[in-house]
Formats: C-alpha cells, sequence, structure tokens
C-alpha cells in the first residue's frame, strides 16, 4: 500500500494569511496612528470636530474645550 499524504490548508482571507497579516501588523498600525494623527490636525478647525472628539480627550481636551454660548433672551 501507498503512503497517502495529508492535505493542510491554511487559513486565509482572499490572499492574506495570518504570517503576511503579522509581518505588516506594525506598519499599518504605524500607517493608521499617522493617518489618524493627521486627520485630528487638519479638523481642529472645524467646529464639530473641536466639539466633539478633541475636546472629550481625557487629559488634553481643555484646550480645544469650547465655552457654552449663552442663551439669549
Amino acid at each position: 500500500m501507498l503512503p497517502v499524504s495529508k492535505i493542510v490548508t491554511t487559513p486565509h482571507f482572499g490572499l492574506i494569511t495570518p504570517e503576511k497579516l503579522m509581518k505588516v501588523a506594525p506598519t499599518l498600525a504605524t500607517w493608521g496612528a499617522a493617518a489618524g494623527s493627521a486627520v485630528l490636525l487638519f479638523g481642529s478647525d472645524v467646529p464639530l470636530v473641536r466639539a466633539d472628539l478633541l475636546s472629550k480627550i481625557p487629559v488634553a481636551g481643555s484646550y480645544w474645550a469650547v465655552e457654552a454660548k449663552e442663551a439669549e433672551e
């Protein structure tokens, strides 16, 4: 009787395997952090971004705090 080898498949999503993902994960994290920082930097002049995102950062949020306007009667 001839020996039969068992077929083993590697888990994958499209062409991305866990080994490939582990190789590029630090690069993707670096580019993601840089892109997020750039979006917040360029969006810091937009009032909605300043009020909803930047002012709610725990330590540095007071730098971008927006004063509430008093209701005019």
